[in-house]
């Protein structure tokens, strides 16, 4: 982007066209249309109207379209687009004219209150967040369901980011390769969490007297084989003479004692037929039984072709045809009730896991009703239903034991889109409320990054979820659950993630190890919980008096009495540390391998703080002189100083580098220093607007006094996003400013944002159909 193009932002978002200027208004009723004629347009002609008529409009912004105050009011993505630049102070460029601090709020005053706050009479509902679990929430909910910790999520390719998270529906996009790699995670998720029986270390044993019995039509044919009593793997065969090759084997019924079972062949060799199915014995049972099961006609069994052959009398076929026992083979006994199951298992069969003396289908329907309404977090409809007891049937009557069956059903749910998304599409195309299973879930993964638990599924059961809502938050919020929000909201609204990746120069700081890396991240995302948790002021964010240090970290920081690999808190007596902003975490990941970079720290503040990031850079733009000579000949401040004498540089850099020099004390490790090789550190600055300050610790009084409104609305901004898992739109905004009024109004506690959002029509909505 090239000079005219920064010129031209501040007009693309504060503007209106010399064009329209030169229109003859039409004179609207209204108190928007007069503001917008009287107070707004007389400052756009000054400042801003030479770029952004119909024929020259730059950043592909065109404003010549609006007829009157209440056209331009329509477009709020326009007029947030003017928000950002005119806080931000991007615009114009420093070489031209600049408006006064009053005429700047006159414009601000404009948009917040007609464009923003009058945006619910022609807001339309907010739009349906459709999405998929993300690879975080996925593992939690594995967890929270089945009670086995596993980060099968690694298999997974990476989410996508959208509007700076992981967790936007937009972005979190299903591939091929996702449909198979969820089918290897239940898969193993519930190998771990169900314990399936296993008679690997018993010999077959052969019950004798079973060879060359014909199987008949209309009865069973008996064998009496004592065994001890147990669960039994069997593996029964027949031999097929004479039967058509294209006729299917039958279904049997095979008993050992009382049990029996329905079992369809698992095998088919030659003339073998085998069959495979796990049966109970109890004490006294001594009678084996096998018979066609119920519906197995002579014609399905020989074909219809040989039937009819053997009605006229075809001698070929005498009486060796038909189906033949061969041999049956038993693996046990287990016991029936195994000791030592873990917790999962007992949670998910909690019927017995021998239950072939209950009703296995009455078992079998208890636990996976039981699951499937946890795991789609919602009843579960008769049909649903079904069609999992229908997987379960055909796994069962293959000869699967009860468990594995049960778990074939159980992994059919796990693959389901109503386990791997939130909010399914639904037939109604309009707006509504979510009803209270969604709000659960969607409450539930905004602040535990998982599934709701036995007490959300009670309230939305119940229906009282909405009337203790804030009750609800609260709780939430202080189990030890909430350290996923933390780590997740934290870790990428601050860009902690990146932390992760950053080297440094081994020579220049052989100190900074992988456990330093850690203690870093752990000290902000406990300060952060710390607040959270405290519910203190937004503020203490960015200033405050304490901590979070273990031995290694307080040494990094020079704070002595600190011993041992745990963290503590820690009062602080020097107030260069303090707040965010001195965290090593974020001084270190705005750094360059080999020094500090004061552009990258401003443009962090600028962005994660202040909501107002820098366009990026136009092109052609030389780097800094990185040279060991012109580090030598000038310091980092005179080398950036000229470096901003290119006009097309200026007005971005006006803004990042005060910011960034404030933190120049702190090296590229977040260590603090008073001097920078040879030169003297000046930590000092000037913001646009003639704000001054002296250091580090000046910036961050300027921060929490002068720039309240921005810090707030970007920390709100940000958790909704993180909440409604999309991006926000001009229609969010009134409620953006009633959760920021609200939190002023509570003396800035952050728990009233996260009530706020959670009670925002934005939240409970489903919207309708992108």
């Amino acid at each position: 982007m090239m000079l005219n193009d920064w010129r031209c932002v501040f007009a693309a978002t504060a503007a209106i066209t010399l064009v329209m200027c030169q229109l003859s208004f039409a004179q609207p009723d209204g108190m928007a249309d007069d503001r917008f004629r009287q107070h707004v347009v007389p400052l756009l002609e000054i400042y801003c109207i030479d770029c952004h008529a119909e024929v020259y409009s730059e950043a592909g912004i065109v404003l010549d379209r609006f007829e009157n105050g209440a056209a331009a009011v329509e477009d709020g993505e326009t007029w947030l687009r003017v928000l950002d630049a005119i806080e931000g102070r991007i615009m114009p460029p420093i070489d031209l004219p600049q408006p006064s601090l009053e005429e700047l709020e006159t414009i601000v005053d404009w948009i917040e209150q007609d464009v923003l706050a009058a945006r619910p009479e022609i807001a339309s509902p907010p739009p349906v967040v459709i999405r998929r679990l993300n690879r975080q929430e996925y593992d939690n909910s594995i967890r929270d369901l089945l009670g086995v910790n596993l980060r099968l999520s690694d298999a997974f390719p990476p989410d996508e980011i959208g509007f700076g998270f992981d967790n936007v529906g937009s972005a979190l996009n299903v591939s091929p390769i996702h449909v198979e790699k969820y089918l290897d995670a239940a898969e193993r998720a519930l190998d771990e969490a169900i314990i399936l029986p296993d008679v690997e270390g018993f010999a077959p044993a052969e019950l004798i007297g079973l060879r060359t019995y014909p199987l008949p039509m209309d009865q069973p044919v008996e064998f009496e084989h004592p065994l001890k009593p147990g669960r039994y793997l069997v593996d029964f065969s027949l031999v097929r003479v004479r039967v058509a090759d294209e006729v299917p084997p039958p279904e049997l019924l095979i008993g050992l004692g009382a049990a029996e079972r329905r079992v369809e062949a698992v095998q088919v060799q030659d003339e073998t037929v085998i069959y495979r199915l796990w049966l109970t014995v109890a004490e006294g049972d001594s009678m084996a039984r096998v018979a066609l099961a119920p519906g197995q006609t002579e014609a399905s069994v020989l074909g219809p072709d040989i039937v009819t052959a053997i009605a006229g009398g075809d001698q070929r076929y005498g009486d060796a045809r038909g189906l033949h026992v061969d041999s049956m083979v038993v693996r046990g006994p287990l016991p029936v009730e195994p000791e030592g199951l873990p917790e999962s298992h007992r949670r998910l069969l909690p019927c017995s896991s021998g239950c072939e003396h209950d009703d296995p289908l009455d078992c079998a329907r208890i636990a996976i009703s039981r699951f499937a309404e946890r795991a789609f977090r919602r009843p579960v409809r008769p049909d649903v239903e079904e069609r999992l007891l229908e997987m379960y049937r055909l796994a069962y009557h293959r000869g699967e034991s009860q468990e594995r069956a049960v778990q074939v059903a159980m992994t059919t749910a796990l693959v389901s889109p109503r386990f791997l998304y939130l909010v399914e599409p639904d037939e109604s195309p309009g707006d509504r409320p979510l009803d209270d299973f969604e709000l659960a879930s969607r409450l539930s993964y905004f602040l535990w990054s998982s599934m709701p638990d036995d007490a959300l599924f009670l309230a939305a059961r119940q229906g009282t979820l909405r009337e203790h809502l804030p009750e609800h938050v609260d709780r939430l919020l202080d189990d030890p659950r909430s350290d996923a929000f933390v780590a997740n909201f934290v870790g990428q609204w601050l860009q902690l993630r990146t932390l992760e990746g950053v080297s440094r120069d081994e020579a220049l700081f052989p100190e900074f190890d992988d456990a330093l890396r850690n203690a870093m991240r752990e000290e902000t995302e406990r300060y952060f919980a710390s607040i959270l948790q405290e519910n203190r002021s937004i503020f203490e964010l960015l200033d405050s008096d304490f901590t979070y240090v273990n031995e290694g970290l307080a040494r990094h920081y020079g704070l002595e009495g600190i011993t041992g690999e745990e963290f503590r808190r820690v009062t602080l007596t020097d107030r260069n540390r303090g707040g965010l902003l001195t965290q090593a975490s974020v001084l270190t990941l705005t750094s360059n391998p080999n020094r500090t970079s004061p552009v990258k720290r401003g443009q962090w503040i600028l962005q994660q703080i202040l909501g107002t990031p820098p366009p990026t850079p136009p092109p052609g733009v030389p780097e800094l002189d990185e040279d060991p000579k012109a580090a030598q000949d000038a310091s980092l401040r005179e080398r950036l100083e000229l470096h901003r004498t290119n006009p097309e540089c200026a007005s971005c850099h006006r803004q990042m580098d005060p910011l960034g020099f404030a933190l120049e004390n702190y090296d590229a490790i977040g260590r603090w220093r008073t001097v920078d090789g040879d030169v003297v550190i000046d930590p000092s600055g000037e913001l646009p607007g003639g704000i001054a300050f002296a250091d580090a610790r000046e910036l961050k009084r300027v921060l929490t006094s002068t720039a309240t409104k921005k810090v707030a609305r970007t920390l709100v901004e940000n958790l909704m996003t993180y909440g409604l898992g999309r991006g926000l739109i001009p229609d969010d905004y009134p409620e953006v400013e009633a959760i920021r009024e609200r939190l002023a109004a509570d003396d800035y506690r952050i728990r009233t944002i996260i009530t706020g959002i959670v009670e925002s029509r934005a939240f409970q909505h489903r919207g309708v159909a992108e």
